[in-house]
């Protein structure tokens, strides 16, 4: 028995030798690694301060271009029947791209300009500043197929009916069957190809079969073929 009684106090005390091997271990990599990982621990937190102050800021400056925009769209359409006043709100579009260019409405007012210049009689000046749009906002896929629209029918007030048609199938494959999809259907339609033209008239049919658009594409598709059968000819012998 005495001797079973030292193999286990022999085996306790070589538990806590290994217990406390471990301990120094971790304890002498931390004391080697410490200023590494405080220094990961300083950055992980300013960047998470950054990220902060960012959205901060960004919301703030998302109000401010609001209100700004706002402005320029009421001289852009004042509503109640008053003409607008395209230099102003001109003036005011691009007022809110200067201060707030990397804003939501700082985008939104890019898009304006070129609209305001269109108005303004000006489509020349329009595709500029539509074609520098959509070189800036890759990423803001349903205002550029706003503005690829807005370019087809900049090119159709200055007779490019090849380049409104590629402008207009751009904007149709960014936000889907619409406005586009119809100018496509009236263009192929007065160029001759009928064939193109009814793809998209059965589209706007198919797609949207509650809107206007829908009336005026039903009146160009042939009748739907109700699987009748063709009345016998007068005359013809039964076999």
């Amino acid at each position: 028995m005495a001797k079973i009684k030292k193999k286990t106090t022999k085996t306790m005390l070589s538990r806590q030798d290994e217990i406390k091997s471990i301990t120094h271990t971790v304890s002498d990599y931390y004391q080697a690694y410490r200023q590494q990982a405080n220094v990961a621990l300083a950055v992980v937190a300013l960047v998470l301060i950054i990220v902060m102050v960012y959205s901060l800021v960004q919301a703030a400056n998302e109000k401010k271009s609001g209100q700004l925009f706002a402005a320029a769209y009421d001289a852009y359409d004042p509503g109640g029947g008053a003409p607008p006043n395209y230099p102003v709100a001109l003036q005011r579009f691009q007022d809110v791209v200067k201060q707030y260019g990397g804003t939501t409405n700082g985008a939104i007012a890019e898009f304006y300009i070129g609209n305001t210049y269109a108005n303004m009689g000006q489509p020349g000046t329009a595709l500029k500043e539509y074609e520098a749009f959509t070189k800036k906002h890759t990423g803001e896929t349903f205002l550029l197929g706003m503005v690829y629209q807005r370019m087809g029918y900049a090119y159709l007030t200055m007779g490019k009916g090849d380049e409104a048609i590629k402008a207009f199938s751009k904007a149709e494959t960014l936000v889907g069957t619409g406005t586009a999809t119809l100018e496509l259907a009236r263009l192929y339609d007065r160029s001759g190809n009928s064939q193109e033209a009814l793809k998209k008239y059965k589209a706007i049919s198919d797609a949207l079969p509650s809107s206007a658009w829908a009336s005026e594409a039903r009146a160009k598709l042939p009748p739907p073929d109700l699987g009748q059968s063709q009345p016998a000819q007068p005359g013809a012998a039964a076999k």
